[in-house]
């Protein structure tokens, strides 16, 4: 059936389309289709469950009946004229196809003419063709010939003459000398004594091995020599055969094919070199048999001297097929390498390369990949959710030991292939530290674990240090106490980190690092305020005062700033960690921030803001001084002290006392500067009884700001900024009497 589709006034349209499976794509240039056909069998459904509809809703009312029969009539006569057309849609299908080639071929010759218009009209204006060649071709029509031939075209389509005999034999007799000068100059080893200098090369023949011929590419001594020909002079005892010839290519596939025993010959020298020049003890010539086997030994921890009495001695051992002599070498390893990546067993057990350095790479590696699968088993032991990886490029295990943990948090254990021992890695760690777990976990894997969580704590402590290392503080492992016996503060938990607030130098922020139950790589973090004092004319460790726990509500502060607000700023309400909910656990990503802790920073912030304002509503408390408390100004940003009510002052009379009382509207305290050392009173007073003649002054409040410097032996807030307000508020109590009764004086 060919797909139709109901027209904007409900009748059935056919597609301009025919049969087909699915929309065809209009052809390039063409506009898209208005809108989407639907199958004509599902239009059929429609149409039959919509009369079934209006059948079983008209069945009792006879005239709507009479009408819905004639208007279904009408409906399916149409659908019975367009499954009729449907039949024939194949025609009219390739007739719409035809149009729209005829339509895309139209469009892409309007839009040639348009870049060929706006190409001569802007790229070709100023084009001009070049001077016609006039005296070329008189050249070519008169004498036939072209001789403005440009020569750097000439050198290259003809070829230079030949050179002369002469010439050919002068350039080698000077080739000879330089070969010459060169052989004497240079230190042969004596095998290649037996050497002939003609036709500028130079062959080296070493009986019953090779034979060989060289030449130079100039006479410059740095130019190294360049191999022309080399010829295996060895006898294949089986096939009776001598040797073949090799280009500069194959040399090397040549002599491992014919020539195992000069190979193991080749590798025993190497081996003496790797000895004398790079491994050292490390790698040891165990035993070896010119033309059968050489055994190497390798990771000899009694070598090493890390360990005494009976040591474990890795062997590999190459030697010549005896049944077959021709075949490739065969490798051994004692032990036998583990079945760990097949790629590194595969590597380890051929040499195809002639090199034993990287042969005994490709074994240690191998070797290297196990001690990490076994290190990594014991963490799995420890933490069934451990997620540490085993890196195959460079021997290495990444174990994060705090989570979320970035790379640079990982501790990364390395295997060293010359010695096969574990060498520990992690940023910012000492050097001695980690000469101990080097030594400790060398000597036992299994103590890597308790490693772990002494490096999860010191990690923990270096998180909060990176948090607050903005902020204005100093970070202390110990804090010396006078009285550390007997208060509190001397037995809070092994893992603690004390953080002294510089501007407040009298109070700290006291961090605890405790285990997660149940999670080997999180830690819980408790905070506490402490408060310590220094007696006067005494020197040696502060006195501890206060020690307070903070609760557990800072992260809904730190979340929510609307309940920050509406909590209370002057009470010291701060946060039990969580670890679940300080660090939530996060995909790794790469140049994510792990280390910062919000909660922390945001209460060193907290503390070193209202700290001042709470010491300072505590010494007006202590003097019966009414205020409304420590209150939050702004968008949350600032904080003033308001007092209800300023006492009397001695020597001035009741009737100026009430006067200046009903004058006073309003009383602010405010800290001004980034030292928190400042103190600004604001006085708000109305009702001035005297009038003023300067402009400024005609409003009817006035602001009178006071500033006190806070002194640095006095905590902030202390009792000298009151007394220093008290004093002046006497001063301004009298003068305003002063005014008063000049005021009244006044006709």
């Amino acid at each position: 059936m060919a797909p139709v589709q109901l027209g904007s006034d409900g009748q059935l349209v056919p597609l301009s389309g025919g049969p087909t499976s699915g929309p065809q794509p209009p052809p390039p240039g063409a506009p898209p289709p208005a809108t989407q056909g639907v199958r004509l069998s599902l239009l059929i459904e429609f149409l039959l469950q919509r009369t079934y509809h209006e059948i079983t809703l008209l069945a009792e009312l006879k005239s709507e009946i009479v009408r819905f029969a004639s208007r279904t009539r009408q409906l399916f006569v149409r659908l019975l004229a367009l499954v009729k057309w449907a039949s024939n849609a194949g025609k009219v299908e390739k007739c719409a196809m035809i149009s729209g080639f005829l339509d895309q071929q139209a469009f892409l010759f309007v839009d040639t003419a348009d870049r060929l218009a706006s190409l001569a009209r802007d790229a070709l204006v100023h084009a001009r063709l070049p001077s016609f060649a006039i005296p070329f071709a008189i050249d070519v029509l008169t004498t036939g010939s072209y001789p403005r031939l440009p020569t750097c075209i000439r050198d290259k389509i003809i070829p230079p003459d030949p050179i002369t005999k002469v010439e050919k034999h002068t350039t080698l007799n000077q080739l000879n000398q330089i070969l010459r000068h060169r052989l004497v100059t240079t230190d042969l080893p004596p095998q290649l004594a037996n050497l002939t200098v003609a036709n500028g090369r130079v062959k080296f023949r070493v009986e019953g091995e090779f034979e060989a011929t060289l030449t130079v590419m100039g006479d410059d001594p740095e130019i190294p020599w360049r191999l022309l020909k080399l010829d295996i002079l060895v006898e294949d005892k089986e096939t009776g055969a001598f040797g073949s010839k090799a280009t500069t290519s194959s040399r090397s596939s040549a002599a491992v094919r014919l020539l195992p025993a000069l190979t193991l010959e080749v590798l025993h020298s190497q081996t003496l070199m790797l000895v004398r020049e790079r491994w050292g003890d490390l790698v040891q010539v165990e035993r070896y048999h010119a033309a059968k086997y050489l055994t190497l030994a390798v990771w000899n921890q009694q070598v090493l001297g890390r360990r005494t009495g009976t040591a474990s001695v890795h062997k590999v051992t190459v030697r010549i097929d005896e049944a077959d002599g021709s075949k490739p070498l065969q490798i051994s390893h004692e032990p036998p390498l583990p079945a760990c990546d097949s790629k590194l067993m595969e590597r380890a057990m051929k040499i195809d390369h002639l090199s034993v350095e990287k042969l005994l790479i490709d074994s240690v590696h191998a070797r290297s990949h196990q001690k990490l699968q076994e290190l990594k088993a014991i963490l799995k032991t420890s933490n069934p959710n451990d997620n540490s990886f085993i890196e195959t490029a460079l021997p290495t295990l990444v174990i994060p030991i705090l989570e979320p943990c970035g790379r640079s948090e990982c501790l990364h254990i390395f295997v060293d292939l010359h010695s096969g021992m574990f060498q520990p890695m992690l940023y910012g760690l000492d050097q001695p530290m980690l000469d101990d777990i080097e030594k400790t976990i060398n000597d036992d894997m299994k103590r890597i674990v308790s490693w772990l969580q002494q490096l999860k704590f010191w990690l923990g402590e270096q998180r909060c240090r990176q948090s607050v290392k903005h902020l204005p503080t100093v970070c202390t492992d110990i804090l010396h106490l006078s009285n550390g016996g007997t208060h509190p503060a001397g037995s809070l938990s092994k893992h603690k980190l004390f953080i002294k607030l510089t501007r407040l130098p009298q109070y700290y922020i006291v961090v605890e690092m405790l285990d997660a139950p149940g999670c080997p790589t999180e830690l819980q973090y408790k905070y506490s305020f402490l408060s310590v004092s220094q007696l006067e004319g005494e020197e040696g460790p502060p006195c501890a005062q206060l020690l307070q726990h903070f609760k557990p509500n800072l992260e809904l502060l730190v979340q929510d700033p609307a309940s920050a607000r509406k909590a209370l700023p002057g009470a010291k309400r701060k946060m039990s960690g969580d670890q679940a909910a300080l660090e939530p656990k996060k995909p790794r990503r790469s140049g994510e921030m792990c280390a910062f802790n919000k909660e922390l920073a945001h209460l060193v912030a907290m503390c070193d803001t209202n700290m001042p304002f709470i010491g300072l509503r505590a010494e007006l408390s202590n003097m019966e001084i009414a205020n409304q408390g420590v209150q939050v100004e702004g968008d949350g940003c600032s904080h003033a002290i308001r007092l209800l009510r300023i006492p009397p002052c001695k020597g001035v009379g009741e009737e100026t006392r009430r006067a200046l009382e009903r004058t006073l509207l309003d009383c602010t305290f405010r800290l001004q500067g980034r030292n928190n050392r400042t103190w600004v009173a604001e006085l708000v007073l109305a009702n001035c009884p005297l009038n003023s003649t300067h402009s400024k002054e005609q409003a009817s409040t006035r602001h009178v700001y006071l500033t006190y410097e806070n002194p640095l032996s006095e905590p902030v807030g202390g009792r000298k900024v009151v007394e220093m307000f008290l004093n002046d508020w006497s001063a301004i109590s009298q003068l305003y009497q002063c005014v008063l009764e000049f005021s009244r004086a006044l006709p």
